[in-house]
């Protein structure tokens, strides 16, 4: 191979060749340029990994051009300084560009959700948010590229359209999502990580009052449908709106009056046996489905239109700055009013923690299954009792479904 000083002059004068000729520098050993037949010159970098006899590595640094003589001759001298320091540029370079091909967002979005996702109660719900948001946002980026910048602007975008709370839960996702990449050992580490939530979050503890709840109940039964069930149930249960919702007439015993939710179905995976008042029974018993879902339309779809429904409840019920979800808090607090013991309502949430745990959770296994009856039995003639005492003095258009 020709060795000259290579200067911008006898660059520019090096001739075309037949095949790939490369010229040496005489100053810079191991520093050379690639010209090829049709005339392109690429500055490049030839290099041992170890001492003599080692494997040579070719390190390609640009195009002439594009990379001046002065930018080729530093980007050459980090390589050899990289090569004293036990490094190999070429190499590193390689598994960039492998990881850039392998390590596609998206691909790795959908293996996190096949995976990670699959026992998760709320599979579906993270997946489309995962999808929607990030998938867009990163879509045809290697997982290497993205920067701490790019997880604030998705998060800073949602936050910016008005839903504080789906942008925390976004940001929440994410970090979940890299911290799974850096178990996997395809991140070094997180660029989520430090990046703290758009808002702060309040711990909800809204109870609804006698009143209020006789006010939801009674517009509930005006609505009708799978939603106004929906409501009561959740009401009379205290079970979680995804699984009233998601309710199936296989899960259901009604002359036992016992509904058995499967594991699947639970938060903590474990199957939860609901004891169901002569209240609970009365609102399954004039749903219209008698197959499938229980709420849901002709049977075969579940309901899930719950932002219009609940608008809809509290322009009826005059009750506002409430969720379904309070009435999970509001049905657990009034059994203690009644005096029920908090481990029997924490059996009844199905909450995996409650008022046993440590040394004596692991061996204390009654399930409580009288005193969850007795329990529930007591609230549903409570709340029976509140809508008598409360429709007298409810507006008419509520007064005619009490």
């Amino acid at each position: 191979m020709p060795r000259i000083r290579l200067t911008k002059s006898s660059i520019d004068a090096l001739p075309t060749p037949a095949s790939d000729v490369v010229y040496w520098d005489a100053g810079l050993p191991g520093f050379g340029m690639k010209v090829t037949p049709k005339g392109r010159k690429v500055f490049i970098v030839l290099y041992r990994t170890g001492g003599a006899g080692s494997k040579l590595r070719k390190y390609t640094i640009g195009p002439y051009g594009r990379v001046t003589l002065h930018q080729a001759r530093i980007a050459a001298q980090k390589v050899f300084a990289a090569k004293l320091e036990g490094r190999d540029l070429a190499a590193e370079k390689r598994d960039a560009r492998r990881r850039a091909v392998t390590d596609r967002v998206e691909d790795l979005l959908e293996t996190f959700i096949a995976q990670r996702l699959s026992q998760n109660r709320s599979a579906d719900e993270i997946a489309r948010l995962l999808r929607r948001e990030v998938g867009k946002a990163w879509g045809g980026k290697s997982i290497h590229d993205v920067r701490k910048r790019d997880v604030v602007e998705v998060i800073t975008g949602i936050d910016q359209r008005g839903a504080p709370v789906a942008a925390n839960k976004t940001l929440k996702v994410i970090k979940t999502f890299l911290r799974w990449c850096v178990g996997r050992a395809v991140l070094e580490q997180s660029p989520a990580e430090g990046v703290p939530l758009p808002t702060k979050e309040v711990a909800r503890d809204r109870v609804l009052t006698d009143q209020e709840l006789a006010r939801v109940l009674l517009a509930a039964r005006k609505i009708g449908g799978p939603y106004g069930g929906i409501v009561e149930l959740l009401a009379l249960t205290g079970q979680r709106r995804e699984e009233v919702a998601g309710m199936k007439w296989e899960e259901l015993d009604l002359a036992r009056r016992v509904w058995t939710l499967p594991k699947s179905r639970t938060k903590n995976a474990k199957e939860h046996v609901v004891h169901l008042s002569q209240q609970s029974l009365a609102v399954l018993k004039d749903t219209e489905a008698r197959k499938g879902f229980v709420f849901a339309f002709n049977g075969t779809k579940r309901f899930n239109v719950f932002s219009r429904a609940k608008r809809h409840l509290d322009q009826i019920s005059g009750i506002s700055g409430w969720r379904l979800h309070d009435l999970r808090r509001t049905c657990v607090s009034g059994m203690a009013r009644l005096g029920v013991a908090p481990h029997v309502a924490d059996k009844i949430l199905n909450h995996q923690g409650g008022t046993i745990s440590g040394v004596a959770a692991v061996y204390q296994r009654h399930e409580f299954l009288s005193e969850r009856k007795e329990a529930l039995d007591r609230w549903g003639a409570h709340v029976v009792h509140v809508l008598d005492q409360t429709s007298a003095r409810l507006p008419a258009s509520l007064q005619r479904v009490a």
